[in-house]
């Protein structure tokens, strides 16, 4: 079951990512797409083998349940956010869309640990403060560097 609707949340996400309006390049999504994925990595294996915040059962459904969502749901829908955050041209950044989103990925997470795919050993008081805080932190942290990498590319391009 666990598998099953963590398959269905990263096909939501890929649909919704392909219908968004874009207003980074290729490279930029490539980009902000690695960091979040090394991000979530790094915090996902320190959180479970360094400091046991978080267990992972050791299931092959609950383990393909957790790889599709740390590589695909939680990139695609933290992208959406820092592309909702890109200003370019006329359009100005989306904030309210970024915190909607922001607040989805955070109940994503808490259904994951209702489904027992990803599970907080903390009370659920600590477990609401982290996750809003660990997703807020890696929106801006992807929308800090998209930012400067963004900056920094069209300046050696020489176009801005």
């Amino acid at each position: 079951m666990q598998l099953l609707i963590c398959s269905v949340f990263a096909w939501l996400s890929i649909a919704l990512f392909a219908l968004m309006p874009k207003r980074l390049r290729l490279l930029d999504f490539i980009f902000v797409y690695s960091v979040i994925l090394i991000m979530t990595t790094i915090v996902f294996t320190v959180f479970d083998v360094n400091i046991h915040i978080v267990v992972i059962p050791r299931t092959a459904k609950i383990s393909l349940a957790t790889i599709i969502t740390r590589v695909i749901t939680i990139p695609l829908v933290l992208m959406m956010a820092v592309n909702f955050l890109q200003s370019s041209g006329a359009r100005k950044p989306r904030w309210l869309l970024t915190i909607l989103i922001w607040l989805g990925i955070t109940v994503f997470d808490w259904t994951l640990d209702f489904l027992k795919v990803i599970t907080y050993q903390k009370s659920f008081i600590w477990h609401v403060q982290s996750t809003l805080v660990m997703y807020l932190g890696f929106i801006t942290i992807a929308w800090g560097l998209t930012w400067f990498y963004t900056r920094l590319d069209r300046k050696s391009v020489g176009t801005g």
